[in-house]
């Protein structure tokens, strides 16, 4: 099924997800044209901050996690593997872990990023802003696609 996907080789053109990766994550979003945005997507997924509103007061807290778990550890395990090779993710990274002195703050916002950025890759139909295009062909012809 991998192989006929679009939306897999679409997001294997990301530096670190290979069909697996790629896989699971086209099997949690399905049709992307389903969300009228990427926070629909995230609030799917379970990482958008939990809201308790009492009166006039709104308090932003935790991580929902609501949706399914498999589908938040697919994405975290991905924010590990894109920040390994990505300089512009690794430094929003550390740039949320320095502001807020939370490592685990710093990743759930690296999730809630990448998300956005998967969204807007499978609904305009770009590749992944930084490709390596070999890497890419290297990846797809692994798989038995066509680059």
């Amino acid at each position: 099924m991998a192989r006929e996907s679009d939306d897999v080789k679409l997001l294997m053109t990301v530096r670190g997800v290979d069909f697996y990766l790629a896989s699971l994550i086209s099997s949690f979003i399905g049709d992307v044209n389903r969300f009228p945005s990427d926070g629909h997507l995230a609030s799917l997924l379970g990482i958008i901050p939990e809201s308790k509103d009492s009166g006039k007061m709104t308090r932003r807290g935790r991580m929902s996690k609501d949706g399914p778990s498999i589908a938040r550890w697919t994405l975290s395990v991905t924010v590990d593997t894109v920040m390994r090779y990505n300089g512009p993710i690794r430094d929003y990274y550390q740039s949320v872990k320095a502001r807020t002195g939370s490592g685990k703050m710093a990743h759930v916002s690296t999730m809630r990023k990448l998300a956005r950025i998967l969204y807007h890759m499978l609904k305009n139909r770009e590749p992944w802003k930084w490709e390596n295009e070999r890497l890419t062909e290297e990846k797809l012809s692994r798989l038995g696609g066509e680059p």
